[in-house]
């Protein structure tokens, strides 16, 4: 019951010293478990706010880019397109606030969903810790009205945002036919400069929540007076994804038909008849069939990480296993080709690092 409520606190950073605990002496390996999530935490900080500084410096390149395109028009086009690109922005922003309201409900519909699906057997555990545990699941369903208030209205903000840049944009036909006119070297770059702004604010407010959770481990370990693990800088590189991995088995056997990039989210391989094979030892959150993309099988790969394989045509495997990396997972379909996206929250990343 102990560990439900340090869950519970630390999903919202409100772990600190607790008051009567400053003389217990804490359990060797819950001291070791939390040090080696606060390692995780502190180097997938750092790897977000790496690869948000990469994206600054992507997006103002971008920036200067279209600064340097020929002039398109008179007064009213400049006017329209500062208007379109300060629309952009506040898409940007709302989406930012969306990711960082969806956070907290995600964790705690996890966190109930593991309750549900591992309660405690009834004849073993305490009378007192089993009505803690029921008080704790009665406390976290509370928390999902307002915490799903909060996702709505944030996604009505995002809502209201997009179609207000819509409509900016069908009233600016004059800048549309000028903007033809500068070729398609300018329109790539305004695609590319709004894909990145969005994918910049979701890594933002990932970061936000990752550095609360060191923060919130941090404080735990000197409330147990026990170190604080230090994290060398050179130690970021090597750790991308969590819990030390480092490669991905390629689900398929042979290369790939598609990699990431110029409309893919991942790698795809044609495997009608042959072997679909898990990519990492993890467990299976999903296994089932999803409209149009044939049997998909989620793997957890660890915080805020997730290993989507769709376009299977049977599968061996259920929701809630725990597989091994090169477990057959089941069989590509004839229909649709395997696609195997890495996830991280709802941003797909390039899996290349890992498979190559």
């Amino acid at each position: 019951m102990r560990r439900v409520l340090l869950m519970l606190a630390l999903m919202f950073g409100m772990v600190g010293p607790v008051s009567g605990q400053s003389g217990a002496r804490p359990d060797p390996e819950a001291v070791a478990e939390v040090q080696a999530r606060y390692r995780d935490a502190v180097i997938r900080t750092r790897r977000i706010e790496a690869d948000v500084a990469a994206l600054d410096r992507r997006i103002a390149a971008t920036e200067a880019s279209l600064e340097r395109q020929p002039a398109a028009g008179d007064e009213t086009v400049l006017l329209q397109r500062r208007q379109l690109d300060a629309a952009g922005r506040q898409e940007a922003r709302a989406l930012e606030d969306l990711a960082l309201a969806k956070g907290p409900l995600t964790r705690v519909l996890g966190a109930l969903q593991t309750l549900t699906r591992h309660p405690p057997p009834p004849l073993v555990v305490p009378t007192r810790e089993a009505v803690d545990t029921v008080r704790a699941a009665v406390l976290m369903k509370a928390l999902v009205v307002p915490l799903t208030e909060r996702v709505e209205q944030a996604d009505r903000r995002r809502a209201a945002v997009v179609a207000e840049r819509r409509a900016i944009a069908l009233q600016s036909e004059r800048l549309f036919v000028s903007e033809s006119q500068t070729g398609d070297r300018q329109a790539t770059l305004q695609s590319r400069l709004v894909a990145d702004r969005a994918r910049r604010a979701t890594l933002r407010a990932e970061a936000r929540r990752a550095r609360r959770e060191a923060e919130a481990l941090e404080a735990r370990l000197r409330a147990w007076a026990v170190p604080v693990p230090e994290v060398p800088v050179s130690e970021t590189p090597a750790l991308r994804l969590p819990n030390g991995r480092d490669t991905l088995l390629a689900p398929v056997e042979g290369p790939p038909t598609a990699r990431f990039g110029k409309g893919s989210s991942g790698w795809q391989w044609r495997a009608g008849g042959q072997a679909v094979l898990a990519p990492l030892e993890a467990e299976v959150i999903h296994a089932g069939p999803l409209d149009g993309w044939g049997q998909v099988v989620i793997l957890d790969a660890g915080p805020g990480w997730r290993v989507v394989l769709s376009g299977l045509g049977t599968l061996d495997i259920g929701t809630g296993d725990r597989v091994r990396a090169g477990q057959r997972l089941g069989q590509g379909g004839d229909t649709l080709p395997v696609l195997l996206e890495l996830r991280r929250e709802e941003v797909a990343v390039d899996p290349s690092p890992w498979l190559d």
